[in-house]
Order: C-alpha cells, then structure tokens, then sequence
C-alpha cells in the first residue's frame, strides 16, 4: 500500500480513503472547479454530496437553494419533487407548497439506482453548516444559487445565515434572476453575483431531442426533463422572456450597471464558444465567466479541450471530478519520476499513460496483468510501450513468445482450438408455448 501510495503521489494522485483516486492538488489547473450540486457520485441535497466535494479539493461547491411555503430555506433543485427526492406516500408535491413537515418527510434518491434511502434532503442552514465544518482551505467557497423569487427581507435572511456559518468570503450567489442578484447587492455590497444566463437555443433544441429518445420511466429522462423546465428562466423576474445573449459589450454593460463589477457571467458552453469576445471584454471590467452545459459532461469537456488555455474560462460548474478537468484540460497527473515503484501494481502506476482514468483505478486493476487500461476518451487501450500498442490484439492459433517490454506484461494470444467435426448438438430454444 505504501508503495501504491508513493507511485500515485509521483502523478499528484492518493487513494482516499473511500477507495476513489483523487488529487493531491489542483494548483496545476488555474480553473476555478465547481462541484455541481455537490460531488455528482453522491444524492443530491445531501450532506454527503458537499462534504464528498470538499474532501475530492473542488475549489467551490455549487448548491440550489430555494423556499418553502413558510418562507424556510432549503437545499433542492428542482421545483418539485419526484426526481432527486420523493413524498414518503409517492404523491409530487411543489416545493414552495410544502410545509416543514412535509418537507423533512421526502426520501432521497442513490444516483446509480434511483433507489429510495432513508435519508432525507437538507436544509440550507444544515447544507451551510456542512461546508463550514469541512472546508479544507480558505480557498473553497460556497456557489450558492438561489431558485426562489424571494423577496429582500428573506434574501438578508439567507446572507445572514451564511456569515454566521461560513464567514463572509467563503461563499457567493448565482442566479438566472438579474432582479434577485440586485436586491442581493443591496443586502451585501462586497459579494460575488454570478448571473446565470439561459442555455443556448441549439442546446435546448439537442437537449429536446435526445429526451424525445428517452420515457418517462428512463433515468435519462428523470434527470434531465428539469433543465427543459429551466430553459425558459432566462433571467427575468417572471421568466416570461425569450433568450436574450449577455455575452455582447452591452449585455455585459447592463449586467454590470445592475449588480456591479463584482459579478460575472455563467454562460452555457454553446454561448461562449459562438461569444470568442467574452473573456476579454469580461475581464477589462473585472468580470469573471464561468461555463456549464445542458447536454452532457462529455460535450462540456469536449469543448473545452478544443480551446486554447488562453482562451478557457475563469471557472467551469460540472458533473465529473476535478481530476478529470484537470488531466483533460493539463495532463496535470503525469509521472514526475521522482519515485521508482517495487510492486506490480505500483510499476503498474507508473506505466500508465497520460490519458488513464484514475476514476475507473479499481476497474483498471483488471487488466494489470494484461498491460491494458481504460483511456478517459478511447475504453480500453494497451499501454504505449508495447509494440501493440495501438493495434488490435490479433487472433493466432500459434503460441507466440511474450513481447519484450520492461512490465512483464504478457502478450493476449487465442488458445488452440479443436476444429474436427464431432457429434451434431441439437439446441431447443424457448417459445411462448415452451417457455421453460
């Protein structure tokens, strides 16, 4: 195990103790992090899913935050329930209709299974008191979005609570609401607002489509039919208007004239790729851009990787771990060779290239003996210092000596078969009167 440890260090890399591989430190990667919902492993509002995410050194924690019917805050992303959390009698219920009561009766959701577990989702008093207790650094704030249309007397509530749990400079708010972010600077002259702008029509359009695919009952469906709910909110107080683009000099201006420059725009990854101009004309205002995505992890860091490292954002708001961010974006977890390992799997570690999912180390043990991994953009592949690298294992019916390669790892060759005829097999296959 020490030595596991020592050949994950030499990549900025340790094995925690929940058995995930997660970084030492994300210095390498000058990008602000954002856990979406928390660690995305993990049950949404849940004190698990922030605590996951500090410990996994994601440089801020993202939380929805809205109101009940009493006015009380709470941890929840959706507008009602049935997803993420369900009414202990199976009924939906609205979320700014629900009582505490009510409210402390729903259930979570395991994000693998979308089984129900006897935990049920926070409160945002409990969501903050969370991130203070397990803060690692200073450096790690607290995103929180605020999904209510709350009025000026809650919204000093809100702030209230978080500078008596976090302290002021650990947290920031976002909101598609100019006109919350608004009454907010009211309420707190020196805070971050970031203004979420809608997603990009095409985004919509893509997400429609794919959801068309998809039934009712499909996890696929559940977890995103809500971002089509919120693909209307385009940041005005009644969400009544059409898409309207912030990433031009004026629309920055107006942002700018409302909340300050203390602020900055959350745009979708569509929108700041088809806006090359925002970074720059953000940041000679002393603005900030951050990016997300509707239509997958995946087409986020795609993106992403295509840009220049001049060209990235300040920060990105995603569903995966800081490790893949930053070996996508850095190749921040390669070898420094500092360290020679002694056991198997530790020269295992040492051998592996650039583009191993450390995500998937326990899955990639599998096939240790074998010299192959599991690539984060390709599946599995062998590793570079074979000659067969980038080939396909090929079929033989001869023994092949071992190839040389300073692992030991065994070349992949098919057994001998008996190819003589023998005795017809006959297979009688089940049919609906046979059905045993």
């Amino acid at each position: 195990m020490v030595d596991i440890q020592l050949a994950l260090a030499d990549r900025n890399l340790y094995l925690a103790e929940n058995g995930n591989i997660k970084m030492v430190s994300t210095a390498q990667c000058p990008l602000d992090i954002s856990a979406h919902r928390g660690d995305f492993r993990f049950p949404e509002s849940s004190t698990s899913a922030i605590v996951e995410a500090l410990k996994d050194n994601y440089n801020s924690v993202e939380i929805d935050v809205m109101q009940l019917k009493d006015g009380t805050w709470v941890n929840h992303h959706d507008s009602q329930t049935g997803r993420a959390t369900v009414y202990y009698t199976g009924e939906r219920h609205k979320i700014k209709q629900m009582s505490r009561q009510q409210y402390a009766n729903l259930k979570l959701r395991l994000k693998e299974s979308n089984a129900l577990i006897d935990i049920r989702p926070i409160t945002a008093y409990e969501a903050f008191s969370a991130f203070a207790g397990y803060r690692r650094s200073a450096n790690q704030k607290l995103n929180v979005e605020i999904k209510s249309d709350a009025n000026g007397h809650d919204l000093a509530e809100l702030d209230h609570m978080l500078r008596s749990t976090i302290g002021l400079g650990g947290y920031y708010y976002s909101a598609a609401d100019l006109d919350i972010l608004e009454k907010l600077r009211g309420i707190n002259p020196t805070v971050y607002l970031g203004f979420v702008q809608g997603a990009h029509p095409s985004s919509v359009e893509k997400l429609r489509g794919d959801l068309r695919k998809a039934t009712q009952n499909d996890r696929f469906y559940q977890d995103n039919q809500n971002h089509l709910e919120l693909a209307g909110k385009y940041g005005t107080k009644r969400y009544r208007s059409r898409y309207k683009n912030y990433a031009s000099t004026s629309g920055l201006n107006t942002i700018i004239k409302r909340i300050g420059r203390n602020s900055g725009l959350h745009l979708d990854i569509r929108s700041y790729v088809q806006n090359p101009s925002v970074l720059i004309s953000a940041r000679s205002n002393g603005m900030k851009v951050y990016t997300y995505s509707i239509n997958g992890t995946d087409y986020h860091q795609s993106k992403l990787k295509n840009l220049p490292r001049t060209k990235l954002p300040d920060g990105v708001i995603v569903d995966s771990t800081p490790y893949q961010i930053c070996q996508k974006l850095f190749n921040s977890a390669q070898p420094s060779g500092r360290y020679q390992p002694v056991s198997l799997t530790g020269q295992y570690i040492a051998a592996l290239p650039a583009d191993a999912d450390f995500d998937r180390f326990n899955e990639m043990l599998g096939y240790q003996q074998e010299g192959y991994y599991i690539s984060l953009n390709d599946g599995l592949k062998a590793i570079a210092n074979r000659s067969t690298s980038s080939q396909p294992v090929q079929s033989s019916t001869k023994q092949q000596a071992p190839l040389s390669n300073p692992h030991q790892f065994p070349t992949i060759v098919d057994e001998q078969l008996e190819t003589n005829v023998s005795n017809t097999i006959i297979i009688t296959l089940p049919n609906s009167k046979n059905d045993r």
